[in-house]
């Protein structure tokens, strides 16, 4: 069949089939996989959101050109910071010993560390990322994705006031913290200080774990749009037109968003689950501190934020990977729906072999690790689990 056009990249040519809309690559001089312009240029024919695109090239999570080098530069510098935030953590909880605030300060340490496991395997997995990025770019968005460049500006924005009112409203204290003990003279050295940290602390919980939950719910929810479409159309067919060259074509669609399922299913197989694991911990660590401990200021609005953001992020990502079982279960009742009346109205009995393919296969689910497992089910048990542990805390402050 006759290719649409062909779009060049670096020696890579991208195939747009006019029947099935999805992208096959072929590599011919890049032997480390497709590379992606760095300015965010139209690759396919519907591009991903473009603050999410930078915020990938930023962090080095997807393979870019070598024609802005200042790019390149950014993600090593970004990852040194996270991993210096983690340690400086580390030892201030360790120089600063309080017994109950080191089961807290344990828990966010833990959530942390997760976050780093999520960055330094995004990172690994830049290759097949930048793939997968390139065959999103031929499916059709789904309008929620506009919101998600607003939203990554409100996030940002949110974090520099809270920095911001953190660094005011903290005391002498938390400066002589920050620096190991040490008092500090200069007014300015100690707010720098604390601004700097407190951004730090902020960035790797709970801001950057909810822009990697935005690009997982950018994939999720253009493969979700792509399978609505498929159920849609198939509804249109009346079951004596759903003959064989339809049900082939259904299949083919099929097929190929298998292949894309299964790439971010391998990309984000454990970033998922340590993003999953660090925003619960966030929320019932948050909670703790709400219930067995009086607060400051700057610690109320820090561990508000953290909470809230972490609870919305998590129940967020729940709902919108969950979605992907109910549409291809969708698909899979309407393709049946059609086949049956077509066998029993007009007796063609010899098309069980194609039908069997689509129905006979097991259900894709979004996973962590192939142990948590992405259904909106799932939020019930999360947000139940948190009101136990809620009751939990109260029984024990209340019995002591």
């Amino acid at each position: 069949m006759p290719n649409s056009f062909v779009v060049k990249n670096k020696g890579i040519k991208t195939y747009l089939n006019s029947n099935f809309s999805i992208c096959r690559q072929t590599q011919t001089e890049w032997p480390n996989g497709p590379v992606l312009k760095e300015t965010g240029s139209i690759i396919g024919k519907y591009n991903i959101p473009s603050r999410i695109f930078t915020f990938l090239c930023f962090a080095g999570f997807v393979q870019t050109s070598n024609e802005k080098r200042k790019t390149l530069k950014c993600w090593p510098l970004l990852h040194f910071l996270l991993l210096f935030a983690v340690i400086d953590y580390f030892l201030m909880t360790i120089l600063s010993f309080e017994p109950f605030m080191l089961k807290v300060n344990s828990a966010f340490l833990l959530a942390m560390i997760l976050i780093l496991v999520i960055c330094f395997s995004m990172r690994r997995a830049r290759r097949r990322l930048t793939i997968l990025i390139l065959k999103l770019q031929y499916l059709q968005p789904s309008p929620k994705e506009k919101m998600f460049d607003l939203l990554i500006l409100i996030l940002f924005l949110i974090q520099v006031a809270l920095g911001v009112a953190c660094t005011i409203t903290a005391d002498k204290d938390i400066s002589t913290d920050f620096a190991y003990g040490k008092e500090l003279k200069s007014h300015w050295v100690r707010l720098m200080l604390i601004f700097f940290k407190e951004f730090l602390l902020l960035l790797i919980s709970p801001f950057l774990p909810c822009l990697v939950a935005l690009v997982y719910c950018t994939i999720c929810l253009r493969c979700s749009r792509f399978v609505r479409n498929m159920t849609h159309k198939i509804s249109l067919y009346s079951p004596e037109q759903f003959g064989p060259s339809e049900q082939i074509r259904i299949l083919r669609h099929k097929a190929k968003i298998d292949e894309i399922l299964k790439i971010a299913q391998d990309i984000f197989s454990v970033p998922s689950f340590c993003l999953m694991l660090a925003n619960t911990i966030s929320c019932y660590t948050t909670l703790g501190c709400y219930l067995l401990t009086p607060l400051q200021v700057y610690q109320l609005m820090g561990y508000s934020v953290t909470g809230i953001i972490s609870f919305l992020c998590l129940v967020g990502t729940l709902w919108v990977a969950g979605a992907l079982p109910v549409e291809l279960n969708n698909l899979k009742g309407t393709f049946y729906e059609k086949v049956y009346l077509r066998c029993i109205f007009f007796g063609f009995h010899k098309e069980q072999s194609l039908w069997r393919e689509i129905l006979e296969k097991p259900d894709f689910v979004f996973s962590g690790c192939d142990i948590l497992f992405y259904k909106r089910s799932s939020i019930l048990a999360a947000v139940g689990t948190l009101v136990t542990y809620t009751v939990l805390v109260i029984n024990v402050q209340e019995s002591h």
